[in-house]
């Protein structure tokens, strides 16, 4: 009798993939800023024109979330015990780099609701240093990544040990 697997079975099996689950999460990072960017403007084609005309960052930014993210499902993977600190580093990277992202566009939610003065104050903020937040959180990536490389090696390691005393 062949077992049948259910849809959810299959997915969750596919994303315990380190390269799919990273690519997934990369994917919905586009999803996500072209959805801000769409509200923002009033029209899905605008919100796709200002996500492909903000330079290197919008194409930087899912990059590093998805390496950050498989390499914290390879992480998973490998490890069953706790693993707070990739789980925390993980989370940390993707919400500041999907608050750069909001950052990038909310500029234009004054152009929608001019009568709000924080929005105002927020957006003429965002619009001055938005390549500097944006930097912050490619740094937060790239940092976040190097925390759950230096735990793969390290944990890698202490299963070799264990591995070599078990045989």
């Amino acid at each position: 009798m062949v077992n049948k697997m259910s849809w959810i079975q299959v997915i969750k099996r596919l994303l315990k993939n380190p390269f799919v689950f990273g690519a997934s999460i990369g994917i919905l990072v586009v999803i996500f800023n072209i959805s801000i960017a769409s509200l923002a403007e009033g029209s899905i084609k605008k919100g796709f024109e200002v996500f492909l005309t903000n330079g290197i960052f919008v194409y930087l930014i899912p990059l590093a979330v998805s390496v950050q993210m498989g390499l914290f499902r390879y992480h998973r993977n490998i490890i069953t015990g706790n693993i707070a600190g990739s789980e925390k580093m993980g989370m940390a990277g993707s919400a500041t780099s999907s608050l750069t992202m909001v950052a990038c566009c909310l500029h234009h939610v004054s152009d929608i609701l001019p009568s709000i003065g924080l929005i105002l104050a927020a957006s003429s903020f965002l619009i001055q240093y938005k390549d500097t937040i944006i930097i912050i959180g490619l740094i937060a990536n790239v940092g976040g990544s190097i925390y759950i490389a230096k735990a793969i090696i390290n944990d890698r390691s202490i299963i070799a040990k264990l591995d070599k005393i078990a045989a």
